[in-house]
Parts: structure tokens; C-alpha cells; sequence
């Protein structure tokens, strides 16, 4: 028969961590957490900036798609001087060509952008159209507009899509003339008229995190074009302005994906972003 022996009241136990011992396991603890932290945020951001230039790669092989079937790029916007106002953008008539046909056909291209007819499609979320770094504006909490001015009821405007990539109209210098960009209003522009050529202009920048107050900030809005007049992540509202850090990303009117630094030269930034 097998006797365990029995335990003695005044045996020592295992002896305790002593309170030192365990404030140095803490502190060795949050070392370790402080050091991998940075890693793991950097690899997500590096994850995150890959997958916008994959974004941008996308609507830059689809404005080339679009150029080939009709031999221009799409408009700017269309309807953005006309009476009345409808304000179509490119990133309307590019959806057919980046497999979102089914929210193209959603859509009257003959009916204001924010009309009741277009709330339907204008409320999609286009993941093509969205910046996973995106940190967004104050007045930016959901994916859409939502209501807008919180009166329970819908108004033209309200539920729109966002979207954290903008149309090149040019630079908006007043030394320059207006609409010196790739996307302007109402007149669609050529390969052929874009003389500095299509590997060194700028035809869809990061634009990202405005929110429904900021003017073109969702996909369906003709104002989703913008005119550059400061430095890269100087201003959020239509600027170029990107939530990776030290930059941002571009697409070139030959589906080239640039990162382009905040500290570029800015009469550089301003030749990239005009066609002539």
C-alpha cells in the first residue's frame, strides 16, 4: 500500500514573490510592450499604405481602361457650371470600369448627384474609394454623410458615401489658368492634350478623411476634384492630404502609384499637377 506522507503544519511553503520582485517583472513587462508596440503599429500602418497604393493602382488601371474604350478620361465633373447644377463626378463614370457596375447602374447621370434619384446608389460604399489609414474628420463618424443636419428625415445630401481620393483640377494659382488639371469640369481631357506626359502628371491624389462639411467629400459629388495651392498635408479640405506618415499617395495618368514626400519642392508638386 502506498502512504503519501502527511503535511506538516509547520512546514515551509513555496515560498511569494516579494512586492520588488514583482514591480521589476512589471516594469520588464511594459518594456517589452513599448518596444513592440511601434513595431506592430508600423507593420499595420505598412499594411495600410499598401493596400491604399493597391487602391490607387485599381482607379489608375481603370481611368486607362476608360481612355482606351472612349478615348479621353472621364470629365472632371460634369454639370458643375451648367443650370441646373448636377455635379457628376469621374468617380461616377468610372465604375463600370473598376467592377462596380452594379452601382453604376444604381445611378441617372442626367439627375443631380444628392437627387432622390441617386440616393440609392450615391449611398454604396465603394471600398476602392477608401483609405484603410484614414483618420477622419470631427464630423466624419460613419462611412456615409448620414443626416446631416439630424432632423430624422431625408435631405438632399444626407447617406452619401464617402470617399479619401480626389480628382486633379490643376494647381489654383492665379498665375496659372484655371482648371490646368487631368479631371475638370465639363470637358473631358486626351491623352494627346496632356503635353508634359502621362507618367509625370498627377491625375487622382489622396484626399482624405473630409467630412461632410468639406466640399466633395463623398464619391457621387462632381466636387471630388481639387486644385492644389499648398504643400502635401498642409490642409485637409481639398488639398492633398493623406494619413501615412511623411506623404501621401498619387496616381500618374499612366496607372503609376507614386508616394510622393510632404517635403517635395512645391513648384515640382505644381508641374505634376497640371497637364501642360
Amino acid at each position: 500500500m502506498n502512504l503519501r506522507p502527511a503535511s506538516c503544519p509547520g512546514a515551509p511553503g513555496r515560498p511569494a514573490f516579494t512586492l520588488v520582485e514583482l514591480l521589476v517583472v512589471m516594469a520588464i513587462i511594459a518594456t517589452l510592450i513599448a518596444l513592440i508596440l511601434p513595431a506592430v503599429k508600423g507593420a499595420h500602418e505598412a499594411s495600410c499604405r499598401t493596400q491604399c497604393q493597391n487602391n490607387l493602382r485599381q482607379i489608375g488601371l481603370g481611368l486607362s481602361e476608360y481612355h482606351n474604350v472612349k478615348k479621353t478620361f472621364p470629365v472632371g465633373c460634369k454639370g458643375c457650371q451648367a443650370t441646373p447644377r448636377i455635379q457628376i463626378p469621374w468617380s461616377v463614370y468610372l465604375l463600370p470600369y473598376v467592377e462596380e457596375k452594379a452601382v453604376w447602374e444604381l445611378l441617372d447621370e442626367t439627375q443631380p448627384y444628392n437627387s432622390e434619384r441617386n440616393r440609392e446608389g450615391g449611398q454604396k460604399i465603394i471600398d476602392l474609394y477608401l483609405c484603410p489609414s484614414t483618420a477622419t474628420a470631427k464630423k466624419r463618424t460613419g462611412p456615409t454623410t448620414g443626416d446631416i443636419n439630424g432632423n430624422g428625415t431625408w435631405d438632399p445630401g444626407d447617406d452619401l458615401a464617402y470617399s479619401d481620393y480626389g480628382g486633379m483640377f490643376g494647381v489654383g494659382l492665379t498665375t496659372l489658368p484655371l482648371g490646368n488639371g487631368t479631371l475638370i469640369y465639363e470637358k473631358p481631357i486626351n491623352a494627346g492634350q496632356i503635353r508634359d506626359g502621362l507618367s509625370q502628371t498627377i491625375i487622382v491624389a489622396e484626399d482624405t478623411g473630409r467630412g461632410s462639411d468639406m466640399t466633395g467629400s463623398t464619391w457621387i459629388n462632381g466636387q471630388n476634384i481639387f486644385d492644389v495651392t499648398v504643400p502635401i498635408n498642409r490642409s485637409q479640405n481639398n488639398e492633398i492630404w493623406s494619413d501615412h506618415p511623411g506623404g501621401a499617395n498619387t496616381t500618374f495618368c499612366d496607372a503609376s502609384v507614386h508616394f510622393l514626400s510632404q517635403t517635395i519642392d512645391f513648384n515640382v508638386l505644381c508641374a505634376l499637377c497640371t497637364r501642360d
